[in-house]
């Protein structure tokens, strides 16, 4: 089994190593941020979404090396800017690439130097050898060809499910989807340039529409999805989960008991841990924390014809999505 390293404490990065030191606490073997060891600990301890770390956190340094410790274990922290710079330790198979910074194939592969042979980016990539959402498109990943590997992103893992099951229960003619998103640090806290007018406007201040990088991914991980199936996000004043909203046109006629029954289904069998069904009454902090893809609001699935429905899905954009790339960089440890 091959060790992973990390490049990148931001929001994803941070909640991953907390899911790696409770459940796989030998996995994670290096870090690498920029940012100062003093302020990485303290972000590291407490969150303000999801609050204090359950296990010690501390850093210091020896011999002029920076280390975290997570528990009893002490990890070497670097701040190399360029991936091709970090001297991540030998016995590194897999680094994920958290940082935000580097989504193309090519920024990305510059991690591919010494022992690392595969790279896992924590964001949609326009030209990763493989998109994966692994329920839908697991089997078709290659390791000996598909090296940088996108895992596409929080709204794509809410979203595939619920397309993925009214597609095999009653087909899909035509889809659409909006997610009513929180705030993401790719806005301005206050009015600031930003080359989206509308992200430069102040965050908590309006309801800001927006692109979505989750269609792109959505289109390779599922390549049969309708040709046009498009949407928007609607950015919203506040820090936790979001809601999908998918429209769609089945090519055959379906019930609202139906739709909710190949839900409570899916739930209860090939999707279960990824997809669960919400409580009655559920609001936005109700959600906070759980780490499916996506919770089905079965109260407000309905039908606007025959053919034509709308569903509604929670998830926590951030632990839901550090689930699955934890899933996904354990899978392939073992693999590599």
């Amino acid at each position: 089994m091959g060790s992973i390293a990390l490049n990148g404490l931001g929001r994803i990065g941070r909640l991953l190593v907390r899911l790696l030191g409770t459940t796989r606490p030998g996995l994670l073997g290096a870090v690498n941020d920029p940012a100062p060891l003093d302020q990485l600990v303290h972000l590291l301890r407490y969150d303000s979404v999801h609050g204090p770390s359950h296990r010690p956190i501390d850093g210091f340094t020896e011999g002029g090396q920076d280390f975290l410790l997570l528990g009893d274990r002490r990890l070497p922290l670097f701040h190399a800017t360029d991936p091709s710079s970090i001297p991540f330790p030998s016995g590194t198979r897999l680094v994920v690439e958290a940082s935000g910074r580097f989504t193309r194939r090519e920024e990305a592969a510059r991690h591919l130097k010494g022992g690392v042979s595969h790279v896992v980016i924590s964001a949609p990539s326009p030209d990763a050898d493989y998109t994966i959402i692994a329920p839908v498109n697991g089997s078709g990943l290659d390791l000996a060809r598909h090296r940088v590997i996108s895992n596409a992103s929080c709204t794509a893992h809410a979203t595939a499910p619920m397309l993925k099951i009214l597609e095999d229960a009653f087909g899909l003619e035509h889809a659409g989807m909006s997610t009513v998103h929180v705030v993401t640090n790719d806005q301005r806290l206050l009015d600031l340039p930003h080359k989206d007018r509308r992200r430069a406007r102040a965050a908590f201040q309006s309801i800001i529409p927006t692109t979505s990088s989750a269609f792109g991914a959505l289109h390779r991980v599922m390549p049969d999805l309708p040709p046009s199936f498009d949407g928007v996000a609607l950015r919203v004043p506040l820090l936790s989960v979001n809601l999908v909203d998918v429209v769609a046109t089945l090519r055959r006629d379906a019930e609202v008991a139906g739709i909710r029954a190949a839900y409570a289904a899916a739930a209860a069998g090939p999707w279960k841990d990824l997809l669960a069904l919400a409580d009655p009454h559920t609001v936005s902090c109700d959600i906070t924390g759980r780490t499916e893809s996506v919770i089905l609001d079965q109260d407000l699935t309905m039908m606007l014809g025959p053919r034509f429905v709308k569903v509604f899905g929670w998830h926590d954009n951030e632990t839901g999505y550090a689930a699955r790339l934890r899933d996904l960089v354990v899978d392939l440890a073992a693999r590599i």
